[in-house]
This record gives C-alpha cells, sequence and structure tokens, in this order.
C-alpha cells in the first residue's frame, strides 16, 4: 500500500517535459497574444485611415455639388451668350468676307514683294560673284606685282656686284 502511495505521488510530481511542454504552450500563447495586438493596431490604424478617406471623399463631394451648382449657372449664362452671339454671328461673317477679300489683296502684294525680293537676291548673287572674280584678280594682280619687285632687286643687286669690279 505505501509502495502505491509513493507511486502516487510520483506521478504528481510534474516532469521536466511536462515543464517544457507548457512553456512551450506559454511561449505560443505569447505569440498569438503579440500577433494579436499587431493585428488589432493594424486594423486600428486601418479603421483611422479609412475614416480620414470618408471624410475627403464627404469633402470631395461637397466640392463637387459646390462645382455643379456653379456649371448650372454658367450653362445659363452661356446660353444667354449664345442668343447673342447668334445675333452678331452674321455680322462677324460680313466682316470676315472683307477681311478674305484683303487677305487676297495682300497676299498678291507678298507674291510681288516675294518676286522682287528674289530678283534683288539675284543681283546680290551676281554682285558677289563679280566681287569674288575681282578679288582673285586683285591676288594675281599682287603676286605678278612681287615678282616683278623681286626681279628688280636681282637686276640691282648684279649692277652693284658689276659696278664694284
Amino acid at each position: 500500500m505505501a509502495q502505491e502511495t509513493t507511486q502516487s505521488q510520483r506521478e504528481d510530481i510534474p516532469t521536466v517535459r511536462d515543464i517544457d511542454m507548457l512553456q512551450l504552450h506559454v511561449a505560443e500563447a505569447r505569440q498569438e497574444a503579440q500577433s494579436a495586438r499587431q493585428y488589432a493596431q493594424q486594423a486600428q490604424s486601418l479603421a483611422r485611415q479609412t475614416q480620414q478617406q470618408a471624410r475627403q471623399v464627404q469633402h470631395q463631394a461637397q466640392l463637387a455639388q459646390s462645382e455643379a451648382n456653379q456649371a448650372n449657372q454658367q450653362a445659363q449664362q452661356a446660353r444667354q451668350q449664345a442668343q447673342q452671339a447668334q445675333n452678331q454671328a452674321q455680322q462677324a461673317q460680313n466682316e470676315a468676307d472683307r477681311a478674305h477679300n484683303q487677305a487676297q489683296q495682300a497676299q498678291s502684294e507678298a507674291n510681288q514683294s516675294q518676286q522682287r525680293a528674289q530678283s534683288v537676291q539675284d543681283q546680290a548673287d551676281q554682285a558677289n560673284q563679280l566681287a569674288q572674280q575681282a578679288d582673285e584678280q586683285a591676288t594675281r594682280a599682287q603676286d605678278r606685282s612681287m615678282q616683278w619687285e623681286m626681279q628688280l632687286n636681282q637686276l640691282r643687286h648684279q649692277t652693284r656686284l658689276q659696278s664694284r669690279q
């Protein structure tokens, strides 16, 4: 009987394995609690962002309503202006016809001016060619002058040498 009591007491004493298992469960529970807290914080942050976005959307909706009201007023004004513009359109058409006729005359004058400008350009090109030819002739004349001067200097030198003999 005493043996059974001792054995029963041993079974009630937790073993190292039991303690390890309990510590593992505690660690898992802590990890789950930490994950749950992080998830709750993320959910709260998301809720705050959602509320802020909802306020922004509501503000944008109010702005859109205000813009719609302004657009309706502008549309009414535009209809009135369209009627006035239609009345002015005939006058504008008449003025456009006159302006078109003036533009045709101006185009004709511009064409004539362009022809005159081309003629002047042609004359300028010819003058440039003549100037280039004259410059080339002047260069050749300068070269000949230098050659004659060299010959003259040689003759003077020879004359001096002969006069010394």
